[in-house]
């Protein structure tokens, strides 16, 4: 495979990063409503309430500009923001042109306010990365093509190397029993919060193939990483390949959002190699000899064969080993990343002095580019240091550099990464079912939610990178008590309430018919596991406790704590829709049976033959 140069490299980080913004925008617009509406599970408009002078001492203060400006409620206020990332994300798709650090920039504020806005229902680990990545690839877009190209492909290197290496390394980190026994896929397969039909499948692997899948994971997410700083062709192809399967297989076995796709989108970064003109191929070969010799002789694992049975994995380091090797890991990682970097930023300068066209511009460009992948890398690495208190605790941190760490996390880009740290699902997946009825007496029906189990019949559905946010935290409130989930019982106030932009969020409400309405509402905890080989049904499911107790229509407990939290909000707003609010919340009314993962499929197919369309019509041109 010849290597992509870095502007094809750099067009299709590009186009990849607006295709998963575009992703991000349309699933979240037909959930505004019903999740941040005035009207909503989690109000919004609650947040725009400032007595401060100025506006930037407020929450949100972009959203209030807007809100004030244009006539807007809150929830409106959003739509808007969504509508104009979704517009401004496609035509960029269309006009190559607009690919630049402005309209990326503007993506980033649309969707941090959205974020921010969002509460318990944005706070994923998706949403963070979408933020950081699009600043990253902001950077390297800028307006034109140049030398500095290269080290902002580095910065998203780095960035990509910190997901991974940092979702790997905290589970171990976490000393959580299930990812040191190898056991760990025994379960996650069925207790991850969205499984797909594969997921199924993938559970009753053999527990040789879940060990060997285990290892070869931390392999990857561990190891692997800091190959990705290595300028040898062979060996960016390799760590590229290795990640590439690794994603796609947990994007097939897991209903993960956008962020499967947001990963392989940065791993473009990896084709990106500076060609070494002597013994690169024996430099990859030394690299792939040592690899080998680790995995075979030094690793720390053990093969442990039985009788009769297929042999299986155990680890050989103790928690103690594991945290001492890790100081010294990050130490290396964080030191070649420098030393990479100023390599990367002489070979930019020596390009740009030995230029002959527009030098002035293009050192304007490389004073950019460095001074902000050096910043973002800065405190982009702080997190990395800080993956575990004993960690934490070796770094001298000085308060000037981490109030300044503060101020730059809180614009998520220098977030921190680390996905099922902890196993919680050894005994099965909790869910919660609510069930409403007309009558104290029943019969009681059960409400279905779209993507979350709950008919034991019901298939796993395959939405990603749609992303059901109510479906999700549904999942974490199983883990906790109704109490602490004000958003569950906010659900249930409006699921009596015949709620419709809540309703919306529900994939079968049996309670639509107004003349017997839903007046009394309890949930139960079930515990569910995936059926055996055989049987006609997707889950088993046994009951465990009365989750909420029964609930009345005019209850007037729930009343006093859905006011206490501002969910029902009796204060009359200052923002209120005005002529273009009204229009666009019909025109939100009328897209509310799209559906979502047609919109994203669409989009993809129609970039996909516009791109077929360019390139065909370009070589007829030179052939003529």
């Amino acid at each position: 495979m010849p290597p992509l140069g870095t502007k094809r490299i750099k067009k299709c980080i590009l186009y990849g990063q607006l295709i998963v913004l575009f992703t991000a925008f349309s699933s979240i617009y037909p959930q505004i409503h019903g999740l941040f509406g005035e009207r909503g599970l989690v109000p919004v408009a609650p947040m725009l309430e400032c007595e401060e002078e100025s506006i930037f001492q407020c929450r949100l203060p972009l959203l209030r500009s807007v809100c004030q400006i244009l006539h807007l409620s809150p929830s409106v206020g959003l739509q808007a923001f969504c509508l104009v990332g979704l517009f401004l994300s496609a035509f960029a798709i269309y006009k190559p042109r607009c690919q630049n650090i402005i309209t990326y920039l503007i993506l980033y504020l649309l969707y941090r306010t959205i974020y921010e806005a969002g509460g318990v229902f944005m706070y994923y680990q998706w949403d963070a990365l979408l933020l950081e990545s699009t600043v990253y690839v902001a950077i390297l877009a800028w307006f034109d093509n140049g030398p500095a190209d290269s080290i902002a492909l580095f910065g998203i290197v780095s960035l990509l190397l910190r997901v991974v290496f940092m979702n790997g390394a905290t589970k171990l980190l976490s000393k959580c029993p299930t990812w040191w026994n190898l056991t760990a896929l025994n379960y996650h397969f069925e207790s991850q919060p969205l499984p797909t039909p594969f997921a199924w499948y993938a559970h009753y692997f053999p527990q040789f193939f879940k060990q060997l899948a285990t290892l070869q994971m931390n392999f990857i997410e561990i190891l692997l990483p800091p190959l990705f700083l290595i300028p040898l062709i062979h060996v960016r192809y390799f760590v590229f390949f290795c990640q590439v399967l690794l994603t796609t297989l947990t994007l097939f076995t897991g209903n993960n959002g956008f962020f499967n796709y947001n990963i392989l989108v940065l791993m473009v970064s990896l084709l990106q190699t500076p060609r070494v003109p002597i013994g690169a191929s024996f430099l990859a070969a030394i690299v792939f000899a040592k690899i080998g010799f680790e995995v075979v002789y030094r690793l720390p694992y053990k093969i442990l064969f039985e009788d009769d049975r297929l042999p299986s994995f155990a680890l050989t380091l103790t928690h103690e080993s594991f945290r001492k090797f890790m100081i010294y890991y990050i130490d290396v990682i964080v030191a070649t990343m420098a030393i990479i970097f100023t390599i990367v930023n002489c070979y930019s300068m020596l390009k740009v002095g030995s230029s002959q066209n527009g030098r002035m511009k293009k050192w304007v460009h490389l004073a950019f580019v460095l001074c902000s992948v050096l910043f973002l890398g800065v405190y982009g690495n702080i997190p990395l240091l800080r993956m575990d208190e004993k960690l934490a605790q070796r770094t001298y941190e000085p308060p000037v550099v981490m109030t300044m760490y503060k101020t730059v996390n809180s614009w998520s880009v220098a977030n921190s990464y680390g996905s099922y740290r902890q196993m919680t699902g050894t005994h099965g997946r909790p869910e919660i079912v609510i069930e409403g009825s007309h009558h104290i007496e029943g019969p009681w029906r059960e409400i279905e939610f779209t993507s979350k189990p709950g008919k034991v019949s019901k298939r796993p559905r395959f939405i990603s990178p749609h992303h059901p946010r109510l479906d999700m935290q549904m999942y974490y409130a199983a883990e906790g008590t109704y109490q602490q989930n004000p958003f569950f019982l906010s659900l249930v106030y409006h699921l009596m309430q015949n709620t419709t932009e809540v309703v919306n969020l529900i994939e079968d409400y049996p309670f639509k018919n107004r003349s017997e309405p839903m007046r009394f509402a309890r949930a139960k905890l079930y515990m569910y596991h995936f059926t055996d080989i055989g049987d006609k049904n997707w889950w088993t499911r046994s009951f465990q406790e009365e989750y909420m107790p029964t609930f009345n229509k005019g209850n007037d407990a729930l009343l006093n704590y859905l006011t206490e939290h501002k969910i029902i909000n009796k204060r009359k707003s200052e923002f209120v829709n005005g002529p273009l609010g009204k229009y666009l919340k019909q025109c939100h009314r009328l897209t509310a049976g799209i559906d979502e993962i047609a919109l994203i499929s669409t989009m993809v197919v129609l970039v996909f033959f516009r791109k077929m369309y360019s390139y065909f019509f370009s070589a007829h041109r030179r052939n003529e």
